[in-house]
């Protein structure tokens, strides 16, 4: 996002609804608050454009100092006939991603901008943000594998439960004693949506008592209905945490790699302090400060053919147990 947009975003979240108002002196101190040393003058030209575009429903009262700025009270969205190209570049941009995203209500309320989005970059086919929007995506890597498909129902129950802070109840798909089945659990707590690898997953606690924290593609929940009792939060739930998986202990990682593996071609790093040097033989001698995660086991894995775990010695045993197994059954 560039840094003046996403300025003007947060200004305009800062803008009260009619009657009330705000001071450009006022909203260049909350802006402060938010770590975002800002101008009064920058404040003023940012106001002013957005004020003339027409666009976002600002109002000022300039019958008394200092000046009030608000948001009119009748105002329900973007002025669809200003629309202009960047908007519906950006909404476009955001409609590829918005159903894992965004609740059904809000995308219902979005879709007049998105039909017009469409219409103001297909107006011209020689328009330089439509060829962009056909050229520039941010595409997830897919499974190699078919994964099952979540209820569409479903989803909408467990979006419209976390906006709402609800409980859900739903079955469950899970893996006993070599044959699956559909268990029901009632309730559950849900605490966030993660998008993982393309894949949709349901962040939740069982029951009042529970505190250990569970995560199951969407698509392994079926028949969610949504409860009317408040859903338990967890005080230590952060979304972003979350998203960066389970940590595990730092350790000092020591590599020799094949000048062929592809880490070494796309000049990649394992940390920051990543030092590498070239040995006699051809290959690299690579050291780094990491954290031990399922993630980093699984891209060494990958890269086998190419790279040689030196330490620590625990990580250089996993993967010489792992090679044996699959030694034994290719043999």
């Amino acid at each position: 996002m560039q840094p003046n947009f996403q300025r003007q975003v947060t200004l305009l979240s800062l803008i009260p609804r009619a009657p009330r108002k705000i001071s450009v002196n006022e909203l260049v101190e909350r802006l402060a608050n938010r770590t975002q040393d800002i101008s009064k003058r920058s404040v003023q030209r940012d106001l002013k454009a957005m004020y003339e575009m027409g666009t976002f429903g600002l109002r000022l009262d300039d019958r008394n100092k200092p000046y009030g700025w608000s948001i009119e009270s009748c105002w329900r969205g973007l002025n669809l006939d200003l629309m202009d190209q960047h908007m519906a570049l950006a909404l476009t941009t955001l409609k590829r991603s918005a159903s894992q995203l965004m609740p059904p209500q809000s995308l219902q309320q979005l879709q007049p901008y998105f039909d017009r989005a469409d219409q103001v970059l297909a107006s011209d086919p020689e328009n330089p943000w439509l060829y962009w929007a056909c050229r520039v995506a941010q595409l997830p890597e897919p499974y190699p594998f078919i994964l099952p498909q979540h209820q569409p129902q479903s989803l909408e129950v467990i979006q419209q439960a976390i906006l709402d802070k609800k409980q859900i109840r739903c079955d469950i798909k899970k893996w006993i004693n070599g044959k699956m089945h559909w268990l029901h659990y009632n309730p559950i707590n849900p605490q966030g949506i993660l998008i993982r690898d393309g894949v949709a997953l349901l962040a939740f606690t069982i029951g009042s008592f529970d505190k250990r924290r569970h995560h199951k593609p969407i698509g392994l929940l079926r028949n969610a209905q949504l409860l009317p009792s408040a859903a338990v939060k967890s005080a230590d739930f952060d979304i972003n945490k979350t998203a960066q998986g389970s940590r595990g202990e730092k350790m000092r990682l020591e590599l020799l790699l094949s000048d062929k593996a592809s880490f070494i071609m796309r000049e990649a790093k394992f940390s920051d302090n990543q030092t590498m040097q070239l040995r006699e033989d051809g290959r690299f001698y690579v050291v780094a400060e990491v954290t031990d995660t399922p993630k980093l086991r699984a891209a060494l894995w990958e890269m086998a053919d190419t790279v040689e775990v030196l330490a620590p010695v625990k990580l250089r045993e996993h993967f010489v147990a792992l090679s044996q197994k699959m030694a034994a059954k290719y043999r």
